[in-house]
């Protein structure tokens, strides 16, 4: 923190406190991308979200915790939305392959993409960001995955004795040759006709290995 220290501020509580904290996790968001974490200031967020340098430092007391709250919030968020809505009832393929779909759809994304490089840049100064960004997205994808697998083991669908590293194997196919190259810089855009066969070819090696056979 440079320059003199805002005075505190009494935090609201309710609705409000919940709007206004959102608003600040936007705001430095934004700044965030723009500039990174090292070229990012406190100052520029406060410009950002529209509120006072007191109210910032009352939810968030540094730029480190605010990053960190930052990347573990919008990573969980954006993890939870691959597994919204899917009906895993549904025969194993049909639920892999949309889930697969998701999953390829999301890392390419520009956005992500974006957001992924941020992260991996402030994590070398900063671990905790890299360590709230796999707690939040990567590791939480793959407990709910071991979940799946692990109910379709019991169903008679799939056999393996270690289902959080088949749910780690999948997760990691779905991507294979195609997150690498965005990035890297080595493409630009990913079509979709690409991530279908990309998740094509991946259940198929999945349930090659982990499908159970008559």
């Amino acid at each position: 923190m440079s320059g003199m220290t805002a005075l505190p501020v009494e935090i609201e509580t309710g609705p409000e406190a919940s709007a206004k904290r959102q608003q600040i996790l936007a705001g430095a968001l934004r700044v965030f991308l723009d500039h990174g974490f090292d070229g990012a200031s406190m100052n520029d967020i406060v410009r950002a979200t529209g509120v006072s340098k007191g109210t910032l430092y009352a939810y968030f007391p540094s730029k480190e915790r605010l990053f960190e709250t930052l990347v573990f919030e919008e990573r969980r968020v954006q993890a939870e939305r691959l597994f919204d809505g899917i009906d895993a009832s549904r025969p194993t393929i049909e639920v892999l392959t949309e889930m697969g779909y998701r999953f390829g759809r999301m890392l390419t994304s520009p956005e992500q993409v974006a957001y992924i490089r941020m992260v991996i840049a402030a994590s070398a100064k900063f671990p905790e960001a890299g360590r709230a960004f796999y707690e939040a997205g990567p590791r939480y994808g793959i407990a709910r995955m071991t979940e799946f697998i692990t109910a379709k083991v019991g169903q008679g669908e799939l056999t393996t004795d270690d289902p959080e590293m088949a749910a780690r194997q999948f997760l990691e196919l779905t991507h294979c040759g195609v997150g690498k190259r965005l990035m890297f810089g080595a493409a630009e855009h990913i079509e979709d006709s690409e991530i279908e066969r990309t998740v094509s070819a991946a259940v198929r090696v999945f349930m090659a290995a982990y499908g159970s056979h008559p």
